[in-house]
């Protein structure tokens, strides 16, 4: 095993994938393995001290002594060392809040508990894509889900750790960070300050694209993934990227949550605040997705769930996977863009 993947493996540190996380990783293991140096040296000396003087008979103890020159080390070695550590940190910390001049412009809200983001073309999601080897500037609020004080924003902070990037997302003003990723592929997205009862739940992922392919991406919008054959499964992932599973169960034993219990709605007869019902066909749907409170299920007023202004793709494919929890669902006429479906688009 290289030493480098035994010291991954050791410390258990996530794979580096951005410009950042070497630096980050180094200036750790150098703390690390200091920290395990002095431990050995100032355990080993006491363990030493305690046999060397231990008390025995007959021998008086002699009283303390003074030595200048040792003194002198064990007070400015560990100064030299700390100013190393605070040079490198200080050094490290400018790196990471100074962007540079080409990074595109990405912004991030994040609401009780989801994360919201917005690309430079104005297209929003719950999942954030970036291409790799471009450096990314997220700009990030905190912002609340409703004008009712139960819905007020909250503290959140937001940490990808295969980029070794976190920072602190705080009502009433904006913070930042950037990033380069140096290789393709999905990577986690956490909430890392309590945010409350949905907080552990507050999940998303990063995607890094090819250049080429984020440039796709902002001119057609987000397509079905290739190893998806069909969009009820697009659908399920989509539903846990934009954090519904915070305030919606889709397990009907479970009850409601926070919202209503979206198993088995899918084309029955829901009823709506102030009276009536209606089907909970295509277009109720997709209308409860971006406009919410527009027919709120009976009994769910104060959940103040956000608009969700998602690609026309990306709703019907959430709209698929709703109708696949329903036994109802069947009924539902719904676009397809997975599997053979997208493939006949192409052609």
């Amino acid at each position: 095993m290289e030493e480098q993947e035994y010291l991954d493996a050791t410390i258990q540190l996530p794979e580096q994938a951005s410009t950042l996380a070497p630096a980050v990783d180094s200036l750790y293991y150098d703390i690390y393995w200091i920290s395990v140096a002095f431990f050995v040296a100032i355990v080993g000396a006491m363990v030493w001290f305690a046999w060397q003087y231990r008390r025995r008979k007959g021998v008086k103890s002699k009283p303390p002594g003074h030595h200048t020159a040792l003194e002198l080390f064990w007070t400015f070695s560990p100064l030299i060392l700390l100013a190393y550590m605070f040079h490198q940190g200080f050094d490290g910390y400018m790196a990471m809040v100074i962007p540079p001049e080409n990074a595109i412009t990405v912004r991030a809200r994040a609401y009780k508990w989801r994360w919201e983001f917005e690309q430079p073309n104005g297209m929003i999601e719950g999942q954030l894509r970036v291409p790799v080897g471009q450096p990314v500037r997220m700009v990030m609020a905190s912002v609340p889900n409703g004008p009712n004080p139960e819905d007020a924003a909250v503290l959140h902070s937001f940490f990808i750790p295969s980029f070794r990037v976190k920072r602190d997302v705080v009502p009433g003003m904006y913070t930042s960070l950037w990033f380069e990723a140096t290789r393709e592929g999905t990577f986690d997205i956490y909430c890392t300050e309590y945010c409350g009862t949905g907080h552990s739940r507050m999940l998303s992922e990063v995607e890094v694209m090819s250049q080429e392919a984020y440039r796709e991406y902002l001119r057609i919008g987000p397509s079905c993934p290739e190893d998806i054959e069909e969009d009820w499964e697009w659908g399920q992932s989509l539903f846990a990227n934009n954090g519904c599973p915070a305030c919606h169960n889709v397990d009907a034993a479970q009850g409601a949550g926070v919202g209503p219990n979206l198993a088995n709605v899918a084309g029955t007869m829901q009823p709506i605040d102030g009276g009536g019902e209606h089907l909970a066909d295509y277009a109720y749907i997709r209308e409860s997705i971006q406009q919410p409170q527009a027919q709120i299920v009976s009994g769910f007023t104060s959940a103040a769930m956000p608009a969700f202004n998602l690609p026309e793709t990306q709703l019907d494919a959430l709209v698929s996977y709703l109708a696949h929890l329903s036994s109802e669902g069947s009924s539902l006429e719904i676009p397809q863009h997975c599997g053979d479906a997208a493939a006949q688009a192409e052609e």
